[in-house]
């Protein structure tokens, strides 16, 4: 199967089952994105059997870890076992000793599979899938599992109650909260800088150019919204940041709050979350998505949750070979 096969292949099946979905076409978007990148930087081999589609990659054909991805369950059930051993022995043929995803090329694009939702619209940002997915890759016996979740608030009072103490704290010591409505390319370059700082130990984290980057972010380039972006600052020293996606008029979407690893367990990302949601009220926004949080987040670990609702929860998942 050629690679303009496959995309078509994926894409073609991609329609037909969400095709309700708001968001479908900037979804697709963003998934041929994340094809041609994979395609490009990595040693990708593209699999179709028993109806099924998906892509195994890796950095090098030397790696013992690949990943899947573009992953297509057949639509028969009783193909479904089938496809997955055949899809293992194909990456064991390869050498691989252990089998991780689901991956679209890297974690900047939208990954993971639903294991748990209340049938909520997809918001910009995820990855399109559905429960029986994730049930059927928990049947197989993964060795690791990562879990994740995305919920939601429409009253910030408690949540800022809360985190005062530790913005006020900060705000002694020379923490600074800067707001940015748009993001031009500098602003670009100053926070993808950090980025691999950051995140760069996360689960199968593969990094991208900066050019790559903005290519891939590049609809969200000189389009005002209330809150684009917030960068923290520390003494003059931009050691943080909080980026934003306006979901709609009234529904702002926490897609990443990332600190810098020397400035990590101070109570810098407790005191942005004050003025994350302070500067959220006074923008007009009455609803905030907190998007795809690892369960381990010790941020959401120190919030409250009793005035937040969980409508979507996710994994990751990883099998010995």
């Amino acid at each position: 199967m050629s690679r303009e096969e496959f995309w078509v292949a994926y894409e073609s099946r991609m329609r037909s089952q969400f095709n309700d979905q708001p968001h479908l076409e900037t979804f697709l978007c963003e998934m041929k994105m994340a094809f041609a990148w994979m395609i490009q930087n990595q040693q990708v081999h593209l699999l179709e059997s028993n109806g099924g589609l998906a892509a195994i990659f890796a950095s090098s054909e030397l790696d013992e870890t690949w990943s899947f991805g573009f992953l297509l369950l057949p639509k028969d059930n009783s193909n479904r076992v089938p496809f997955w051993e055949t899809l293992k022995h194909r990456t064991k043929e390869i050498g691989a000793k252990k089998l991780s995803g689901p991956i679209q090329g890297t974690t900047y694009f939208p990954y993971r599979f639903i294991s748990e939702s209340d049938g909520t619209a997809f918001f910009r940002g995820e990855y399109f899938s559905s429960v029986d997915e994730h049930d059927f890759l928990m049947v197989q016996k993964p060795s690791d599992v990562k879990y994740f979740r995305s919920g939601y608030r429409t009253t910030f009072d408690g949540i800022m109650h809360v985190s005062k103490p530790y913005y006020d704290g900060a705000v002694e010591k020379g923490f600074e909260v800067k707001t940015h409505s748009e993001v031009n390319e500098n602003l670009f370059r100053s926070v993808f800088d950090m980025v691999g700082n950051i995140f760069g130990m996360n689960w199968n984290f593969n990094a991208m150019t900066a050019d790559e980057v903005q290519a891939f972010y590049k609809s969200e380039f000189g389009v005002r919204q209330r809150m684009a972006l917030q960068t923290l600052h520390l003494n003059g020293e931009m050691i943080g940041f909080c980026r934003y996606i306006e979901n709609d008029s009234q529904t702002l979407i926490c897609k990443t709050l990332g600190v810098l690893p020397k400035y990590q367990k101070l109570g810098l990302g407790n005191a942005a979350v004050y003025e994350m949601h302070r500067s959220a009220q006074e923008a007009g926004y009455n609803r905030m998505i907190y998007a795809l949080i690892y369960d381990g987040n010790r941020v959401q670990q120190n919030m409250p949750k009793d005035d937040s609702i969980i409508f979507r929860k996710y994994a990751a998942y990883e099998y010995d070979l």
